[in-house]
């Protein structure tokens, strides 16, 4: 006896086999499906992961063909979904571990982990999805963070001719400009980003709307327009002294660094600011010798940031002052020499669900600071865009202009911004009248709707498999040399990982309807296909309570399951 990788056991010979009831006579002359009054019906259910991921991925196809060594076709998969693995596997705070049913049991599947180590392999192997012919129609996108490189990929796979147009001068917006390569190594999005315009993307950099683009010249002279602008426009502190020197914004720093300038003088440091951009731009100058204070007006429990990057960045050295309020910025000889602060404590709810920060009259405090890193949001910049576009800070499109990503008020994570390309891409090429770029595979599966929740599992029929831990390189090391933070899976390692998958929701053909049921009228085709013989159902409900991930229902005949 074996256990096979997707948990089903394989018995050797018939010896092994243990006693089970089963008839040695005919039952074909008892019609027990007059008697019943409901039925079970076969589907699939949408994964959990699934449900969770931002971009629409296929996460249990993903993870099952790259656990049986079949890379190529899972990178068709993901491929469909996300052009961009290898970053996201890197970059993406991934929800669907949260929402993973394997973390009930002994800890979630490490889905970033594996999708890092499949999109470096679909890079290594050189896989890429195929072009449509063309003959498609002229399409403009403007803006070349992952919502418009996901757009214009797709867009030139369904045979549209694109242009891309950007205001840096390279394709990748802040993934190129923003995230730190000790995140997000500089090869391996160059290599993704190339792959996303190989299908026929002509790029045009160094192009801003509302100074080398005019949007009514765009939409005159392409068949339709999308844009993706995101967001770039600084959110001010509105406190004094905060255009001095020695003050700058944090995406402006970040985009010096990444062209290999050098930084502002200053050896002691304070970020205002709690998200992501705060959290990289300390790291960075971490990296470069400083003493970093990041100053956030919430608890670190309300910081937009991503858990982990807080976590490594406290382990790097940086410091936190939480329940801080910027009063003014203080000068020395026209410089920035700290910043006043004054204490708060947390007030009503806002309507992000986090407490407001009350002032505390009298608690005035100070942090010296000889470089002020402001990185306390952006907005949209729409410059360029007529004004009845625009719409609660956001753009909103219709007929041949549409948006998306973070100006049409995208989720905030390269994820979101893949998703709402792909999406976008899609529904462009529909009202163009052509062919959709990829398959949804999750509704081609049937998968798309109902949610495969814990309690549709059935957790004794799966062993006990703990996850693969992987490593992160020294703090001390790691700041002197700028190396990536996290290791990545060895490829045996990430098939192992990806083995874990329960594949909730998801037929995997393992017969226990078939095996379990006391009438057989359950009836087996092909391998993870099953029907229902209805002159034999008495709906008992066996088979549903014995299938393993919760892709069997039971419905009331004549009603909803």
């Amino acid at each position: 006896m074996k256990r096979l990788p997707d948990g089903r056991i394989q018995f050797e010979s018939a010896a092994e086999v243990p006693p089970v009831a089963r008839s040695l006579g005919s039952t074909a002359w008892n019609r027990t499906g007059d008697w019943r009054s409901r039925e079970p019906i076969f589907r699939d259910l949408t994964p959990p992961c699934a449900a969770a991921c931002p971009a629409g991925q296929d996460v249990v196809d993903q993870l099952r063909l790259f656990a049986q060594g079949r890379v190529r076709e899972a990178g068709e998969v993901i491929l469909s979904a996300n052009p961009f693995p290898a970053v996201t596997g890197r970059v993406c705070p991934h929800p669907c571990d949260e929402a993973c049913n394997r973390g009930r049991l002994d800890g979630a599947v490490d889905i970033p982990g594996v999708e890092r180590a499949l999109g470096d392999a679909l890079l290594a192997e050189r896989v890429e999805l195929l072009p449509a012919a063309g003959g498609g129609a002229r399409v403009a996108v403007v803006g070349a963070g992952p919502a418009g490189l996901t757009a214009a990929h797709y867009l030139a796979l369904a045979g549209h001719e694109v242009t891309l147009y950007a205001r840096e001068s390279r394709p990748g917006g802040l993934l190129a400009t923003g995230i730190p390569p000790y995140r997000l190594p500089r090869p391996v999005l160059e290599a993704e980003v190339a792959r996303a315009l190989r299908p026929g993307v002509r790029f045009q950099g160094g192009r801003i709307l509302g100074r080398d683009l005019d949007l009514s010249a765009l939409r005159r002279d392409f068949d339709a327009v999308l844009l993706a602008l995101g967001r770039h426009r600084a959110r001010p502190l509105g406190i004094p002294n905060e255009d001095a020197a020695g003050v700058v914004d944090g995406l402006e720093l970040l985009a010096a660094l990444h062209r290999g300038e050098a930084a502002p003088p200053g050896d002691q440091v304070v970020v205002v600011g709690g998200g992501n951009t705060a959290l990289d731009c300390a790291r960075s100058l971490l990296r470069l010798g400083r003493r970093v204070t990041v100053a956030y007006r919430r608890g670190r429990e309300d910081m937009p940031a991503f858990s982990d990057e807080l976590a490594e960045a406290l382990e790097e050295g940086a410091a936190l002052e939480e329940w801080l309020l910027p009063v003014e910025v203080r000068l020395l000889d026209g410089r920035a020499s700290s910043v006043q602060f004054v204490r708060a404590r947390p007030g009503d709810r806002d309507a992000t669900g986090r407490p407001r920060p009350v002032p505390i009259p009298g608690s005035d405090c100070m942090l010296l600071a000889e470089l002020v890193v402001v990185a306390a949001g952006e907005g949209l910049d729409a410059a360029g865009l007529p004004p009845e576009l625009v719409h609660d800070g956001a753009v909103a499109g219709s007929g041949a202009l549409l948006a998306a990503g973070d100006c049409a008020g995208g989720g905030g994570t390269v994820a979101h911004a893949i998703g709402a390309g792909r999406r976008a891409a899609a529904e462009l090429s529909a009202r163009l009248g052509g062919r959709p770029p990829t398959v949804d595979l999750l509704a081609a599966r049937g998968a798309k709707g109902e949610v495969a929740g814990f309690d549709r599992m059935r957790p004794a029929y799966f062993a006990p498999a703990p996850p693969r831990p992987r490593s992160r390189a020294d703090a001390v090391e790691r700041r002197r040399d700028g190396r990536e933070v996290r290791a990545g899976f060895a490829a045996a390692e990430a098939a192992a990982e990806a083995a874990r998958c329960l594949a909730c929701g998801t037929c995997t053909g393992c017969d226990n309807c078939y095996q379990f049921c006391p009438d057989r009228a359950v009836v087996r085709g092909a391998p993870g296909l099953y029907r229902l013989d209805p002159s034999r159902c008495k709906g008992c409900g066996v088979c549903v309570e014995e299938c393993p991930r919760g892709a069997i229902g039971l419905r009331e005949l004549g009603g909803a399951s």
